[in-house]
């Protein structure tokens, strides 16, 4: 059996994606909508994690939960130390018990953005710049203290469902609305269907260590966003280029989270953005 933690997007699609190898769900009590048939447990309890692994024996430990608002974690840093540190590292002592491979799906966020052209590999250094990163980078710390023990560092998701970066740009740009997006800010998207199909072939696969799971174009956040209004039929001068130090951001952030994916390649084929974009489309036609 497989055990995924986490009821945001990525996770609960994962265990979908991984019913035929029987996995199941859990996340932490705080959680506002459980998903029907998943387990809860206290983050904060490292008996509570214990109690669970020990009632569900899992073969392998996917660990996709996570607290993600950079701003929160920022103001809120025990918050976001007991849920991407304490938490991970209650579960992986507990996996260690049940003799459970573990899966921890990390972040480029542990990069400082400082890199000339970007593209990440796995060996470069990490050097995270604020609280979320530096509480997901001892996630990792954690995690590679499993006896075996995958690390996927997932580039920006988006797809079919609320809160991405592309589906908050075009339910702006719909309504005749202007988004100012960075021209100096840069990543590697990546549909949310292609990172879990990813993570079940590296899981299924028994591949260990750290791989950088992200879409195959590093591409800076104004022209994603002139992408997405193209791919969607909109006007793609709605979208308006900005430096990132006009955003008004208060936390500090990597400028460049493009990851390299070379390694991932060899195993696992990733759709590239206007791909990615049309089957983003594409379901939410169907929904």
């Amino acid at each position: 059996m497989i055990l995924v933690t986490g009821c945001n997007p990525l996770g609960t699609r994962i265990v979908d994606a991984m019913a035929a190898e029987m996995a199941r769900g859990a996340c932490d009590q705080s959680c506002p909508d459980v998903p029907r048939g998943y387990r809860t447990y206290d983050a904060m309890s490292a008996e509570s994690v214990s109690r669970l692994m020990e009632e569900v024996k899992p073969s392998v430990l996917v660990m996709a939960e996570e607290v993600s608002d950079v701003e929160y974690c920022e103001k809120n840093r025990m918050d976001a130390m007991h849920y991407n540190t304490r938490a991970v590292r209650f579960f992986v002592d507990a996996a260690l018990k049940t003799g459970s491979r573990v899966v921890y799906v990390s972040t480029p966020y542990v990069f400082d953005g400082r890199k000339p052209g970007g593209l990440y590999t796995e060996e470069d250094r990490v050097n995270p710049l604020n609280v979320y990163g530096e509480t997901m980078l001892m996630g990792e710390v954690h995690s590679d203290k499993a006896r075996e023990f995958l690390i996927v560092r997932v580039g920006e998701l988006y797809g079919s469902y609320p809160g991405n970066f592309a589906s908050h740009v075009y339910e702006q740009i719909r309504y005749g609305q202007k988004v100012e997006l960075a021209k100096d800010m840069y990543f590697s998207p990546i549909l949310i269907e292609d990172a879990v199909n990813a993570i079940k072939t590296l899981t299924v696969n028994r591949m260990n260590g750290w791989y950088n799971v992200a879409g195959p174009q590093r591409i800076s956040h104004y022209d994603f966003g002139r992408k997405i209004a193209a791919a969607f039929g909109q006007n793609p001068d709605l979208i308006v280029p900005v430096n990132a130090v006009d955003l008004g951001m208060t936390v500090p952030v990597p400028l460049d989270t493009s990851l390299n994916i070379t390694k991932l390649s060899a195993l696992v084929k990733v759709h590239g953005i206007d791909q990615g974009l049309f089957a983003m489309m594409a379901n939410m036609n169907n929904m």
